[in-house]
């Protein structure tokens, strides 16, 4: 029976952590749009895009400020896009997600957590831009094999290393096949990463699952581009970034209600 006041600590965790996650994907924002570019991301202060107004603190607060200014800039009225509402939504969703399905008073729920947040953000900019910046990856990478550190529970830390490994390596292997048959790249080295850090979370013996789930996401992805009229062809691009991200979550997230892999 767990004791009152570790219940009443467990719930004050979570309320912080729901209250802080429109602010976290504030600053997701702030990374999507400037990390690809090479753009200085905690020096510069956040700025209309229109008329390059320096926003105040209320017109910082995620959600209600979009809210009460009714979508539009304050200084020179221009139409705020969705993406600034879109992400801090979804980085809200990640958060919630986690503490419905977790065990709220696991340590593995704030790294689930942190890493739904750093899975989403490089799925926003794999989609836009076909970039896997190693500035998110590879802490992403060193994020999960601390846990096993820190942990006793979970995936072991061998299991978290060599699935670290085997990650890479496997998708490495596959990009330098394809490029020896086919003569061009069919995945980037941000791909490689991305399982490597994967495997970093939910150790080796999760990998298989991950892949499974990544290939089905594409293939979906591929049939939405075709009912909507795009036509496929073996030269097309599609960023397969978001597919890991989304198998590696989900995989992580049915650890917690399933138990460890």
């Amino acid at each position: 029976m767990q004791a009152r006041g570790t219940s009443g600590t467990t719930h004050g965790m979570r309320f912080l952590l729901l209250a802080l996650a429109p602010f976290i994907g504030s600053f997701l924002g702030v990374l999507i749009r400037r990390l690809p570019h090479g753009e200085p991301v905690g020096m510069d202060r956040s700025r209309c895009e229109a008329c390059h107004h320096t926003l105040g603190p209320a017109e910082l607060i995620p959600l209600l400020s979009y809210a009460v200014q009714r979508g539009r800039c304050r200084a020179c009225g221009t139409r705020i896009g969705l993406f600034h509402p879109a992400i801090e939504l979804a980085a809200t969703a990640v958060a919630a997600l986690a503490l419905m399905l977790a065990d709220p008073a696991s340590p593995f729920v704030y790294g689930t957590v942190l890493l739904g947040w750093g899975l989403l953000t490089l799925s926003w900019i794999d989609f836009e831009t076909f970039l896997l910046p190693d500035a998110l990856t590879l802490p992403l990478l060193l994020g999960g094999v601390l846990e096993g550190c820190v942990l006793a529970d979970g995936p072991s830390l061998l299991s978290r290393v060599t699935g670290a490994l085997a990650g890479w390596a496997l998708l490495s292997a596959v990009s330098a096949l394809y490029k020896a048959v086919r003569g061009r790249a069919g995945l980037g080295g941000g791909d490689a990463k991305l399982l490597a850090a994967g495997g970093a979370w939910v150790g080796l013996e999760a990998l298989p699952s991950v892949l499974l789930g990544a290939s089905v996401c594409g293939f979906i992805l591929a049939l939405i581009l075709a009912a909507r009229g795009r036509h496929l062809h073996a030269r097309m691009m599609l960023p397969f970034g978001p597919c890991l991200a989304f198998s590696l979550w989900i995989t992580r997230l049915m650890q917690h209600v399933w138990g460890w892999l």
